[in-house]
């Protein structure tokens, strides 16, 4: 493996199973909206690291570490605004919001699919000896891992907020939830409040 497969697949493997530790919720306290914001940076370098990795040829050559860098970088700024938004949206609704719970459970599920996209890409190494299957297998399955962890916290936070008993109609509230349009079955993301 060349030094530069090394460092590449370090990278991906070290952002997304060390960083999800940043997104673990008080369940108690509310975080407040610059830790949204944190764990939204993480998150989207994670995201952007890995779909730099895919933006790289073939053969990964030394002159495309800038696709990872604005990657990354891209990713980060993206994340940063994204889970500022959701730390507002979330702000005075209950403890933990839907979009902390999104944010943690996308954290979750990078970590989760690069190991699961490691170790598949370890399969696809055994039978053609190219090193840049591990970590090809490690950015799809952070991207798809990101996608699945979204997902569980949507529902999860719809469902968690389904059970608490109504607040008091003085408070005004806004949150994410699912929802299902009267003509189709399909689930959809939506904004509930109280006014």
């Amino acid at each position: 493996m060349r030094i530069s497969h090394f460092f590449c697949f370090l990278s991906i493997s070290a952002a997304a199973v060390a960083m999800p530790a940043l997104a673990r919720a008080a369940e108690e306290d509310p975080p407040s909206i610059i830790h949204y914001g944190v764990n939204g940076f993480w998150t989207g370098a994670q995201i952007g690291l890995a779909s730099g990795y895919l933006a790289t040829g073939r053969d990964y050559e030394a002159r495309e570490w800038r696709k990872l860098v604005f990657g990354a970088g891209l990713g980060a700024l993206a994340g940063t605004g994204l889970g500022l938004t959701l730390g507002i949206v979330d702000a005075g609704g209950p403890t933990p919001g839907t979009g902390w719970l999104v944010l943690r459970d996308t954290g979750y599920g990078v970590g989760l699919g690069a190991l699961a996209g490691t170790a598949t890409g370890a399969l696809f190494l055994i039978n053609s000896g190219n090193p840049k299957n591990l970590v090809t297998g490690a950015a799809i399955g952070s991207l798809i891992g990101a996608g699945v962890g979204a997902a569980v916290g949507i529902i999860e936070g719809a469902s968690r907020h389904e059970e608490r008993p109504p607040r008091a109609r003085e408070q005004m509230t806004l949150r994410f939830t699912v929802t299902s349009s009267p003509d189709t079955a399909m689930w959809m993301p939506a904004i509930d409040g109280t006014f």
